[in-house]
């Protein structure tokens, strides 16, 4: 009798530790977009998804930290009545002290999101592992991920006809069978306040021999860091190989940033993205909000700013608010200007689990008809 009362004491001691390391809960995601153009119809479309999250963290008696992360979904559109998937099952170890140093090993396995130094070369959910290795002046990252098992109305990879020719094809559900591979060498503080990365990105083409089959090589070099005061910046170049058509393009991009906080919490940015016309990526890049145009031959110029007047003052729900303005600017490398983009929005979120956004794009082309769009989204925790 004894031992069954120190037993279920010992139980309801430890269980609270034990709820406290897991985590859970359910989100709903809407958005709702307006478009409209002098030469389109106007139009709603809605998109809502119901996600189911969990996180559990424990530690190991080594002090090792383990995390595994999972988010499944049910996704409506207009297009889909439904679509059940998960965009996120993630082992993750964290363990310091490797090699009796102060090396630090971060190990992820699974289904979750990748991307490349840019972030525009890739920027996509696989599944495979990432490896990363931070030895303080230098950290290593090796992964490896694949695509073909994400299911296509949520994939964003479209680098060839045949993947052009899935897309259009409702008997082809999964993404495009393609392999990537990544090699990450960083060097923090190589110069104070300032760090050099170097990848090479490398793709393969995994369907049955054809003549639309694209293989892929990728290599960047990218500085940032500090200036002086609020300025910050980062300045790169990638060149991009298909080395199935023997065809090589190369992208330029370069930022500057501005962090004013003092001054009505005020960020500001102008980037530059120039693209030769044999450019590729593998995922698909987003340059605009309403306009939508290919990654190979660009040239982009952005500006942006944002405010968060109330930031430290006032009812706590108030600091969040942000508004932003932006204009970019397009042109083809050698023909010219394209066009410009007009873009403004708000931020509000009140509360950890709840938040929303109002965002409108106009597009005014050089010579075409203009096009626009108003989209709402928000986000309940429930």
């Amino acid at each position: 009798m004894k031992k069954s009362v120190i037993l279920v004491s010992a139980l309801v001691l430890l269980l609270p530790s034990a709820l406290f390391s897991f985590e859970w809960g359910v989100v709903l995601d809407n958005t709702s977009t307006l478009n409209f153009g002098e030469a389109i119809d106007t139009e709603l479309d809605q998109r809502d998804k119901l996600s189911v999250w969990a996180e559990h963290f424990w530690s190991g008696p080594d002090e090792t930290q383990y995390m595994i992360m999972f988010n499944g979904f049910y996704l409506y559109t207009d297009e889909r009545a439904y679509l059940f998937d998960t965009d996120r099952l993630e082992f993750r170890l964290k363990k310091a002290g490797i090699y009796n140093s102060p090396t630090v090993l971060d190990l992820s396995l699974g289904r979750f999101r990748f991307a490349d130094t840019t972030a525009t070369v890739l920027n996509h959910g696989a599944d495979g592992l990432s490896l990363d290795l931070d030895f303080s002046i230098l950290r290593m990252k090796s992964a490896i991920g694949y695509t073909g098992l994400h299911l296509k109305p949520e994939a964003g990879v479209e680098m060839s006809a045949a993947d052009a020719a899935d897309a259009n094809d409702d008997d082809v559900y999964f993404a495009p069978k393609r392999l990537f591979e990544q090699l990450v060498l960083q060097f923090p503080e190589l110069v104070p306040r300032q760090r050099l990365t170097v990848e090479t990105l490398f793709q393969q083409d995994l369907r049955e021999e054809s003549a639309d089959r694209l293989n892929s090589v990728h290599a960047t070099a990218k500085a940032d860091g500090a200036i002086v005061g609020g300025f910050y910046y980062d300045i790169s170049a990638t060149g991009g190989w298909d080395v199935s058509n023997s065809v090589n393009g190369l992208m330029t991009a370069a930022t500057l940033r501005y962090f004013a906080e003092q001054y009505l919490g005020s960020r500001a940015s102008i980037g530059l993205i120039l693209t030769g016309e044999d450019f590729l990526t593998v995922s698909t890049p987003t340059f605009g909000l309403v306009y939508a145009p290919s990654e190979a031959d660009l040239l982009r110029i952005a500006f942006d700013y944002s405010m968060r007047p109330w930031s430290g003052r006032l009812a706590p729900e108030l600091r969040n608010l942000q508004f932003l303005a932006g204009l970019k600017y397009f042109a083809v490398p050698g023909d010219g200007y394209t066009g410009m983009e007009l873009e403004g929005g708000i931020n509000f979120r009140p509360a950890s689990d709840f938040g929303a956004s109002l965002k409108s794009g106009l597009w005014l082309p050089d010579g075409g008809d203009m096009q626009g769009l108003v989209r709402l989204e928000f986000s309940l925790g429930l």
